[in-house]
């Protein structure tokens, strides 16, 4: 099924290996059903293939879940500034649980989590030309319903487990792309300042003392900064300060 808004395009399947992957797949045509919109939109009632960070698994059961990609093409996004996007889109999934009544905060670099339990991931895929980024598909899988999970190293938790309702994925859905592009906007003008400073007052860990693990060992640091590309500096316990790309660290409860 498609529907066409002022704002975006959407594309709703019931079954697909990964929203992501699909709309990585299908991008000119997408684009040319979607006409003068700022984003395509690709949701899913059930994912074979799920992905996450990190190469991980995205684990959902059918119909229970918010599985969407939203695709955009930003005006005049510099590579060095492409982490405001990541910001964009974690802000956006914070404020549409605050609207609904979930307090949430964000794990570096764009994971939500209640508490010590995991909410929502994000996956975000980019194309580049020359210094600018051309196009992004960011994934969201969100726990909306579903109450049983496998085991998995980060303990889950739903919308509905944490409200005692259920909700409506449709619904949830338009909270979160009205919240997307809100944030979105300000990316467009540039607001990159902005969009990092409420991330980092929103960010676990940040100014706080919290145990971390790196390829070497364990240790105490807390976040002091978030780079433009998303790098995320540390400082120690002793007073050294650590720079890390994605995958080089993690948090550890």
């Amino acid at each position: 099924m498609a529907c066409n808004g002022d704002e975006y395009y959407l594309e709703h399947l019931d079954v697909i290996d990964s929203t992501n992957s699909y709309a990585r797949n299908n991008t000119v045509r997408l684009w040319s059903l979607a006409g003068d919109v700022q984003a395509v939109v690709v949701l899913a009632d059930n994912q074979t293939a799920g992905r996450g960070q990190r190469g991980n698994k995205w684990q959902s059961c059918a119909g229970e879940n918010l599985l969407v990609s939203i695709m955009v093409r930003p005006k005049a996004l510099p590579i060095v500034s492409q982490f405001a996007l990541s910001q964009a889109i974690a802000l956006a999934v914070r404020a549409a649980m605050s609207y609904i009544g979930i307090d949430t905060l964000l794990k570096w670099p764009n994971d939500i989590y209640v508490g010590e339990r995991k909410l929502a991931g994000i996956l975000v895929e980019l194309d580049c030309c020359g210094a600018l980024v051309e196009q992004a598909v960011i994934g969201v899988g969100l726990n909306v319903n579903q109450e049983q999970f496998d085991l998995m190293d980060k303990v889950p938790v739903s919308m509905k487990m944490l409200t005692g309702e259920a909700h409506d994925v449709s619904e949830v859905l338009g909270v979160l792309l009205d919240s997307f592009l809100y944030y979105y906007s300000l990316l467009e003008k540039g607001d990159y300042r902005l969009l990092a400073a409420e991330y980092k007052r929103n960010l676990l860990g940040f100014g706080k003392t919290g145990h971390y693990r790196d390829a070497e060992s364990c240790f105490d640091a807390s976040i002091i900064d978030v780079e433009s590309d998303g790098r995320l500096c540390l400082r120690c316990a002793d007073g050294t300060e650590r720079l890390y790309s994605f995958k080089e660290v993690e948090f550890i409860f």
